[in-house]
């Protein structure tokens, strides 16, 4: 009887025994990822790049305004010095062919006060060249300046360049991890760039104004009709490659930088692919500027409009 309990509580042992690391695998094991929140944190992740994207691009612009401004200032000096150039070499040659003719003036004059008289004109004329001579040396040493800061700048240009394509590369790299499904349509309308990285980027950059959101993705994306319209393509001039959708909600959307045109012009449906990413016209790198003009008229922010479709 006595063997017969002894066996019972080591097969209940065993068991508890057997029992307790799974117990214990249990706690301590790591919830399962939910895949929504994963997407989410992804895509927040990209938009942020792309918000970084946006003030480094705003600081090349900048930059370009300050060179332009420069080279004015240096265009209009170097026309200034070649005048006062002109002037300093007729100077001098004039005073190495009349050399000792200041004197003839006054001994040839028919009275002191006409001697006088021709005297003061010609001092006056000195005076003018000389200060002509003078005006051409503080000329040129601005010159110089100016092109020495004119260097500087393009070197920064070039540098905040070099940091747009760094972080382009970091906006590819997030992108790699935002999941892209099937195309939805949100109160008739599409997200224009599915899986795009965007942000607020409307409004004053530099001297100018950016009239829409940028949406980064790697060149070749489709590129979607935001909703049913009229498709038209065309030039932007600084925008590249443009397409054009007069709605049939009576708003107009604009694409540019696009690097293909995708079918003719005609009627699209909303989700329909009318072109691809690029980088055409006077961009820094490959995305869709994307713009809503309201009854046709002038821009506004389309950010909150993007964030819901998209």
């Amino acid at each position: 009887m006595l063997g017969a309990e002894r066996r019972f509580l080591v097969a209940i042992g065993a068991v508890a025994a057997a029992l307790i690391p799974l117990f214990t695998s249990q706690a301590g094991a790591a919830p399962a990822p939910d895949p929504g929140q994963q997407a989410a944190d992804a895509r927040r992740g990209a938009n942020d790049a792309a918000a970084v994207y946006a003030d480094i691009q705003t600081r090349y612009d900048i930059l370009g305004d300050q060179i332009a401004a420069i080279e004015q200032k240096i265009q209009a000096g170097e026309a200034r010095a070649t005048e006062l150039r002109a002037i300093a070499q007729r100077r001098a040659a004039v005073a190495y062919k009349n050399a000792g003719a200041d004197l003839g003036i006054l001994f040839d004059a028919k009275n002191p006060s006409e001697g006088a008289r021709s005297t003061a004109l010609l001092d006056r004329a000195n005076a003018s060249d000389n200060r002509a001579v003078a005006d051409l040396a503080a000329l040129n040493t601005d010159l110089a300046a100016q092109r020495d800061e004119l260097a500087a700048q393009r070197k920064e240009q070039q540098d905040t360049l070099d940091q747009l394509k760094a972080q382009g590369k970091v906006i590819d790299t997030k992108l790699a991890d935002v999941p892209v499904g099937p195309v939805q349509v949100v109160d008739g309308m599409v997200c224009p760039l599915p899986g795009a990285a965007f942000s607020d980027d409307f409004g004053p950059r530099g001297a100018g104004f950016h009239p829409g959101n940028d949406m980064h993705a790697p060149a070749g994306t489709s590129e979607l009709a935001v909703l049913s319209g009229d498709l038209t393509f065309g030039d932007g001039g600084g925008g590249g490659m443009g397409a054009y959708i007069a709605g049939d909600d009576g708003n107009r959307y604009v694409y540019y930088h696009l690097s293909q045109y995708v079918g003719a012009p005609r009627h699209v449906a909303p989700g329909e692919v009318i072109g691809k990413v690029g980088s055409t016209g006077n961009a820094t790198g490959p995305h869709l500027h994307f713009e809503i003009h309201p009854g046709g008229g002038g821009p506004i922010d389309p950010f909150p409009t993007l964030s819901r479709i998209c």
